[in-house]
């Protein structure tokens, strides 16, 4: 335990695996209560965190904490959405393709002190000008939660229905 807290990236990794931890328990009450099947929790680079099945049909959800640091105009919470690591192709590969996960689980920690999450569809995040095909490193979330962010994962699987 000493050694995680005198260690920056070790405490960032912590806080990672245990968003992810948290996020996971919230799927499968979901899943407990029949409503999102087959969860399946992910621990391999280049892989979405979670895929499971949500009215017979598959979805992959990456999940990221907030930032500590916040936007000043307009006031907004920041979250990061890269890979830890970068490959060896000729694109910066941390970046994420839109199409790589269809659901962003953004957890509120860093900011609220409580395991809460907001989620948004990948193809409603900002996009890299360069490349439009990825997604912007970092994103701006609301303070308050509205418009295409949700606090209810439910909610944001049917918006893909309509």
């Amino acid at each position: 335990m000493d050694a995680i807290l005198k260690g920056f990236r070790a405490q960032i990794d912590v806080k990672g695996k245990l968003s992810e931890f948290y996020a996971y328990r919230y799927i499968k009450h979901l899943e407990a209560e029949h409503i999102i099947e087959e969860v399946e929790w992910r621990d391999t680079d280049g892989r979405p965190d979670f895929e499971f099945l949500y009215n017979g049909k598959k979805y992959l959800m990456e999940c990221k904490n907030l930032r500590n640091k916040i936007y000043k105009r307009p006031p907004s919470y920041m979250v990061e959405i890269q890979r830890t690591r970068d490959s060896k192709q000729g694109l910066e590969t941390r970046r994420y393709r839109v199409d790589h996960f269809d659901i962003l689980a953004v957890c509120l920690f860093n900011q609220t002190q409580k395991w809460d999450y907001v989620f948004i569809r990948s193809k409603d995040l900002e996009r890299w000008q360069e490349h439009p095909e990825y997604l912007e490193k970092m994103q701006r979330v609301p303070m308050t939660i509205e418009g295409l962010w949700k606090k209810d994962l439910i909610e944001i699987l049917n918006s893909f229905e309509g």
